[in-house]
């Protein structure tokens, strides 16, 4: 969304190990942000001015990227990264690894009385997750996407990523550990599950472990948290040789401990938070009453994230996603109470280090 008088751009996170970014969301307003905090290059004289020496290559070194969900304010800018990044090296090297939901395996509960279009895809499914969404998109951008192959000598576009879904369906390149009766095959074989997507989208869980780096010493774990009906709906922790950093992604108070359990004594709890206030005045003036009971039950208020904070034991409480991106800070602040350490309130391309000095100091943008 855009908010008046308001810089900040749509969900998104950079965390920086040595030379290495990951990246985790990628709303609206992302790799222009990536771009300012990353993008340097060597420029050399010309009798009329500066020109840059060669093309920067600042998107060779981001390993992986995280969808904490598929809802459009954190994976819009992701056809911008496909399209543009290998322009700027991305997956030159090796591809990047890109690590998202599964198909939610069924639709959405009709809470609101909706009789509109169902969006279907060419393969027939109603809730795609990650790996179709790439799919489509090369389909949807074909034009660009071969005149630049055919005409300007760019690489195959489809090996610049390594697709790897986070899901409970059978097939999942990393499976969910839920309780079930049996495996299922697919979508239509969900009813084996104790688990419904529409009643109970954030069981309790161990956090599980999603990726490793030996390189850098970098794990990524993961849970599952409350953002019904959307699911999954993911948490990551990053362990690195410095410290480590959880991203709560869009989340209500309550995950049955889940991201209790993910976070415990992290260095750096980086999570979304909702004004209250502002969510009162939104029911006063009309707002639907279908969009305030979202707003109200899967996102964390001021007043909430402090306590979730200080359940987690972190050390420092970073706001992120703030909604509205122009609450302002005398509202924000109220997020320490409850919270017996730092609280830092996010702004765009703020850098937060972790470890000591000389470490090989991480950081999260």
């Amino acid at each position: 969304m855009w908010y008046p008088r308001s810089n900040r751009v749509s969900a998104s996170t950079a965390l920086v190990v040595g030379e290495t970014i990951y990246l985790i969301d990628l709303g609206h307003g992302a790799t222009q942000r990536m771009a300012e905090a990353f993008n340097a290059s060597t420029f050399v004289n010309t009798p009329g001015g500066k020109i840059e020496e060669s093309q920067s290559r600042f998107l060779q070194n981001v390993d992986a990227l995280f969808f904490t969900h598929l809802h459009m304010d954190h994976i819009l800018d992701y056809p911008t990264l496909l399209l543009v990044g290998q322009n700027a090296g991305l997956g030159q090297s090796q591809p990047l690894k890109v690590f998202g939901p599964g198909d939610r395996g069924q639709l959405e509960e009709n809470k609101t009385g909706y009789h509109g279009t169902i969006i279907e895809t060419p393969a027939g499914s109603r809730t795609p997750g990650t790996k179709e969404m790439t799919h489509l998109l090369w389909q949807a951008f074909a034009q660009t996407i071969n005149d630049f192959t055919l005409d300007d000598g760019w690489v195959d576009f489809t090996t610049l990523v390594d697709l790897r879904e986070i899901g409970w369906l059978q097939g999942s390149d990393i499976a969910i550990p839920l309780p079930r009766h049996a495996v299922a095959a697919s979508a239509a074989e969900c009813a084996p599950y104790f688990i419904d997507p529409n009643t109970t989208p954030c069981p309790s869980l161990e956090p599980f472990i999603v990726y490793r780096n030996p390189d850098n010493g970098v794990t990524v774990s993961a849970t599952l948290v409350d953002h019904h009906q959307v699911f999954p709906a993911l948490a990551y922790r990053f362990d690195t040789p410095d410290g480590s950093v959880v991203i709560s992604g869009d989340t209500g108070a309550n995950t049955c401990g889940n991201l209790q359990r993910l976070a415990l004594g992290a260095d750096l709890l980086v999570h979304e938070v909702i004004d209250e206030e502002w969510i009162e005045h939104q029911a006063a003036v009309g707002v639907p009453a279908a969009l305030i009971e979202h707003l109200s039950s899967v996102h964390t208020k001021i007043g909430e994230v402090g306590g979730v904070a200080e359940e987690c034991g972190v050390k420092t409480l970073v706001l992120n996603h703030i909604v509205p991106g122009n609450a302002p800070v005398g509202h924000l602040v109220r997020a320490k109470r409850n919270f017996s350490g730092e609280l830092i309130i996010g702004e765009d391309v703020m850098q937060i280090g972790i470890g000591q000095p000389g470490s090989g100091r991480s950081t999260c943008l």
